[in-house]
């Protein structure tokens, strides 16, 4: 849609893109709009690894955004991108799809990207996987924010978490109403083995279908 090419291991930039759970009916987009992210990569990669930018490993989140019609989501041109910060600190966005930047970078360790808005805590929860090979054991990780341009900080890095789980989110629909008890879903574990190992489930009940696991915070 916006003129990128995956031809031969061309990396793209918005790869597998979600739109953020802003609630029911869009209901808690701080200005309207509807958000998506996306995982993607930099063809400038200096450290490129196995499948640098697929269906489920990048090297960068980016962050879009349109006025919600079926006439705009289907425009290019009205589509906007987050561009980074000027000095004082001030979220910039672009028409132009050359100038944006990532949200967030981490090299040979991102992957796909969603998004979902606690609105009883006030805060924006990221869920990314790191797909590895694509094919083995994948890593999972969540982060906060008080705005989706960030800061975001790191909540939890789960290692192997599936221990092939993959397009991990959060259900707003899901969350309690003091926002501390949600439901994580992903689905998993579709190649059970590699290397001739079998891959042992953690945690329990994580498979090649819809798994939903219960969690909360504690403090």
């Amino acid at each position: 849609m916006f003129g990128e090419s995956g031809w031969n291991g061309y990396p793209v930039k918005i790869g597998s893109p979600h739109f953020v759970d802003f609630g029911k009916n869009m209901e808690h987009s701080p200005d309207g709009k509807a958000y998506m992210v996306a995982h993607g990569a930099d063809i400038n990669d200096p450290k490129s690894r196995f499948w640098n930018a697929s269906w489920i490993t990048g090297d960068n989140v980016y962050l879009l955004r349109v006025t919600p019609s079926v006439e705009n989501i289907n425009d290019a041109s009205k589509w906007e991108f987050y561009a980074g910060k000027d000095a004082a600190g001030n979220v910039l966005w672009t028409n132009d799809f050359s100038r944006i930047k990532p949200l967030l970078e981490w090299n040979n360790n991102m992957g796909c990207v969603t998004v979902t808005y606690n609105a009883a805590l006030k805060k924006y929860l990221m869920c990314v996987t790191d797909g590895g090979i694509t094919c083995a054991k994948m890593n999972t990780y969540i982060l906060e924010s008080d705005s989706l341009t960030g800061e975001w900080k790191l909540v939890s890095y789960m290692k192997d978490f599936g221990k092939q789980a993959y397009f991990v989110n959060i259900p707003s629909k899901y969350i309690s109403h003091d926002g501390k008890t949600m439901w994580l879903w992903y689905s998993g574990n579709f190649a059970t083995g590699w290397n001739g190992a079998e891959i042992k489930v953690n945690p329990p009940d994580s498979h090649y279908g819809l798994v939903m696991q219960k969690i909360q915070i504690l403090k």
